[in-house]
């Protein structure tokens, strides 16, 4: 199938097949290690192309670095639309693969606890990107954030992004119901309009997960019986909070405290996680970066172990007292 950019009218030679998903697959491409094309299974529907020319049009250096965000897009010989151009993305895991000591040991084996923090920084100011140039991820889950050697994040997925434009949204049809907000539960992901302020709970439990060793929010121990993490959501039964008692809920056994990583941090995932129906005071991204990089500039060594950090104002290691514990 020949292959050319609608904006100059060059042609793209594909070469290896990098990867393959639900909507197509991705390859490389000949004479450009810089970019890939993903290659729809299905030619996509007007508004999928009304949205992808949107988004080449809108494309910048600082979307380019926080996102794999479409910079062309691809006709075939008849002028259809086959797929698109994005930046190629390196040598990167999910971000999932930092959650567990044990995968963590396999996937980044000098990774320790600064590096977590720094993880977690670089994913808030690629959001905070997104966020700035006016648009919403809306399907934000540890299944499209990427995670380089480095620490550095990027997003992927990114035509499923939801884009504002000055006339219309184009809208994200797709989520994950363990990082959607509550206020959005019970109702068809086709369709909705999200906001920033809903990417901000998402954010919120994947920075949870990255500091807590995967261990979701809403994941606890309930006095009345079974409780999935889905209806605690939707319940705002966020197991960390210390009003969660009077409701029945508390942390799993053998989980760090709330305050593990300083006041600061607690507090903001009080806001994120409030009881609050729709709550708008949700940390932005902004607020994470500097809640995040003060507890980075916190982290003092562990006399025990070279990869536990924990905040100079704890009186001992908190990795060494969990192990003990467990």
């Amino acid at each position: 199938m020949q292959l050319n950019r609608r904006s100059n009218n060059a042609s793209v030679h594909l070469v290896e097949q990098l990867g393959r998903g639900g909507e197509g697959v991705v390859y490389a491409i000949a004479n450009d290690a810089n970019v890939v094309a993903k290659i729809y299974s299905q030619p996509p529907a007007a508004e999928k192309i009304e949205k992808l020319e949107l988004m080449a049009r809108m494309s910048n250096a600082s979307l380019s670095r926080a996102a794999a965000w479409p910079i062309d897009v691809l006709v075939d010989e008849q002028g259809e639309v086959r797929g698109l151009l994005m930046p190629r993305i390196q040598a990167r895991q999910d971000i999932h693969e930092l959650y567990s000591p044990r995968s963590r040991s396999e996937a980044f084996p000098e990774a320790d606890v600064r590096f977590l923090v720094n993880v977690g920084i670089s994913l808030a100011r690629a959001l905070d990107c997104v966020h700035r140039n006016g648009h919403v991820v809306g399907d934000l889950n540890h299944g499209n954030a990427l995670v380089d050697e480095d620490g550095s994040v990027v997003l992927i997925d990114a035509d499923s992004f939801q884009i504002n434009a000055a006339d219309r949204s184009y809208l994200c049809d797709v989520g994950a119901p363990l990082f959607t907000a509550p206020e959005l539960h019970g109702r068809a992901f086709r369709g909705m309009h999200r906001t920033q302020n809903h990417d901000a709970f998402g954010l919120a439990v994947l920075l949870f997960q990255l500091l807590f060793m995967g261990r979701h929010p809403f994941a606890g121990r309930y006095s009345g019986g079974e409780m999935p993490i889905e209806r605690a959501i939707r319940e705002h039964l966020f197991a960390y909070d210390p009003s969660a008692a009077s409701l029945g809920m508390s942390p799993p056994p053998f989980t760090l405290p709330l305050q593990t990583f300083g006041e600061e941090i607690a507090a903001l995932f009080l806001r994120a996680f409030a009881r609050a129906e729709g709550s708008s005071a949700r940390p932005t991204p902004s607020e994470w970066i500097a809640g995040m990089e003060k507890l980075r500039s916190s982290l003092t060594a562990c006399s025990v172990s070279v990869y536990h950090q924990f905040p100079e104002t704890a009186r001992t290691c908190c990795w060494c007292e969990l192990e003990l514990e467990s």
